[in-house]
């Protein structure tokens, strides 16, 4: 300080790991903050409210679909017209997805089993709902609640959580940010069956991108 030179330091290479590291004050206390959040608080609170009036005129207009749909789902196969299972959101809390029931089955828990081309577990009337992806549509409540939003990461069952961050790096970013009804991955085809790890890993990228864009 002495000298009429600017002072850099230079904790070896890890800033290289990092795109925009910046010192930020809390009071009296100066850190150097490496990776910000996703969203700042302004564009959470936006967000927040897009989410929900979008999904509540969505609903609204939606009932009648709603309703002869159930009617379908109970005359086709037994069982409950919704299935709930566990999915992680933001900051890897859990809550319970809500979707037309599909399957003869109601998998949760440490082991699921994805749904396969001409699984023979999915329904008459599943399949079509499943082709047109309307037995994602009961999620609008869950946007509601706000435990999802209208567009973000598609979350997965816990199971596939806990084995994807074993095999994909940075698989866990994912929950910087509100899972979604669907997400930048879907917008580009990828959607269905996760049959490889290759195809998640490519899920997993388009997942990342869009939470630092």
């Amino acid at each position: 300080m002495n000298l009429p030179v600017s002072i850099n330091l230079a904790p070896e290479r890890i800033l290289d790991r990092f795109d925009n590291p910046r010192i930020i004050r809390t009071g009296s206390i100066a850190s150097l903050e490496l990776t910000p959040p996703a969203l700042s608080t302004p564009q959470i609170i936006t967000q927040r409210v897009f989410d929900f009036t979008g999904a509540l005129l969505l609903l609204i207009l939606l009932l009648p679909l709603f309703a002869v749909e159930a009617m379908l789902i109970k005359r086709d196969s037994k069982g409950p017209v919704f299935f709930l299972q566990q999915r992680y959101g933001f900051k890897q809390q859990p809550f319970c997805i809500l979707k037309f029931r599909t399957m003869t089955c109601m998998d949760d828990g440490d082991h699921v089993v994805q749904a396969m081309r001409n699984d023979p577990r999915v329904t008459r009337v599943g399949a079509r709902l499943r082709h047109d992806n309307i037995d994602e549509l009961p999620q609008l409540l869950n946007v509601i609640q706000g435990r999802l939003s209208l567009a973000g990461p598609r979350p997965h069952a816990l199971a596939h959580d806990r084995e994807y961050e074993q095999k994909i790096g940075l698989y866990a970013r994912r929950h910087n940010v509100k899972p979604g009804i669907t997400g930048w991955a879907q917008v580009h085809g990828l959607r269905s069956e996760t049959d490889t790890d290759d195809k998640m890993a490519r899920r997993v990228s388009c997942h990342l991108w869009s939470i630092d864009n």
